[in-house]
């Protein structure tokens, strides 16, 4: 088994992809991997083999060895790995300023009335937070 690295290093973005394929897996070899990437984009299984190794020396992937096989495990939570992205987006790219995500998100896509309705309840909780008397204006 590999060790968890808790200071994970960034993915790449071929890194991600493959990353989500293995999320979507759970436990899965290096020709499932290629096979369910082939979909997609079209790649030499060395490629994704090799990728898997680099994806499992960053601590995201805990391998198996079963014979010839190898058999890798999500070590990270999807959840964990994003957040820790989006955390690193908001630090670097955006120097921790939030308007210019919100314009982009908003600019890209059509809103549903559900999702504007989700955004004004997450804006409403984060102005709750940010007043602990709890007093509405």
């Amino acid at each position: 088994m590999t060790r968890k690295n808790p200071d994970l290093a960034p993915l790449s973005r071929s890194e991600w992809r493959i990353m989500n394929l293995c999320w979507r897996l759970g436990k899965c070899t290096a020709r499932q991997v290629w096979e369910e990437s082939r979909e997609t984009r079209k790649r030499d299984y060395q490629t994704i083999k090799t990728q898997l190794d680099r994806i499992t020396g960053k601590g995201y992937l805990t391998v198996e060895k079963l014979g010839p096989l190898c058999l890798y495990t999500p070590a990270v939570k999807r959840s964990r790995a994003v957040g820790k992205a989006v955390d690193e987006f908001f630090e670097v790219v955006l120097d921790r300023a939030l308007e210019p995500l919100v314009v982009q998100l908003t600019d890209r896509a059509e809103l549903t009335d559900d999702e504007q309705a989700a955004i004004r309840e997450i804006l409403e909780e984060a102005s709750r937070r940010s007043d602990p008397s709890g007093k509405e204006d």
